[in-house]
């Protein structure tokens, strides 16, 4: 079993290096216990301050910006953490966050139930995201095993909200953009 636990770095340290202020998502990886549960409760809440102020297809440009500067910056954080996969390393939830919400029904609940179903698979830890955190850690595997959670997140919340809409003839909104 991996080991999780790790010391977050000060936040001191983290404002004076970009690349940790960037991975750390503004601080919020450097809040303990449960860095990841703190990073996305920051992803949701920026989804919720970006989409209204900047609309969705903003949040995707992003979304995707993000990714690439995750792969790029995390590396870079690993001889301040001495670790790649870093607790306080939350960018990759930030991403896997934000592809989530941009994928799930639109409202509160199914936010909620998206970011709570995300949570539960990314520390489950299915495969291959399991693979990938065995083995050798690079910036590419620390994001990837993120969007395999955020992949089984949207499955399970999107068929659930679809049997919804057969079964009980509930109406419901999705919007991609």
């Amino acid at each position: 079993m991996k080991d999780y636990s790790v010391t977050a770095p000060k936040f001191k340290t983290v404002l004076q290096n970009p690349w940790l202020l960037f991975t750390t998502f503004l601080g919020s990886g450097c809040i303990t216990p449960a860095p990841g549960t703190w990073g996305s409760l920051a992803a949701w809440l920026a989804f919720v301050l970006l989409e209204q102020i900047t609309g969705r297809p903003f949040i995707w440009i992003l979304t995707i910006v993000f990714f690439v500067l995750g792969v790029i910056a995390i590396p870079k954080c690993e001889p301040i953490l001495k670790k790649m996969d870093h607790g306080s390393i939350v960018i990759d939830e930030v991403v896997a966050v934000w592809l989530v919400l941009l994928c799930c029904p639109l409202g509160f609940f199914w936010q909620l139930a998206g970011v709570l179903t995300f949570r539960f698979f990314d520390i489950v830890k299915l495969p291959p995201a399991s693979g990938l955190d065995r083995g050798p850690q690079s910036g590419w595997t620390v994001m990837i095993d993120d969007i395999f959670a955020a992949v089984y997140t949207l499955a399970v919340v999107n068929i659930i909200a679809f049997l919804l809409c057969y079964f009980l003839n509930a109406e419901l909104m999705w919007s991609l953009f």
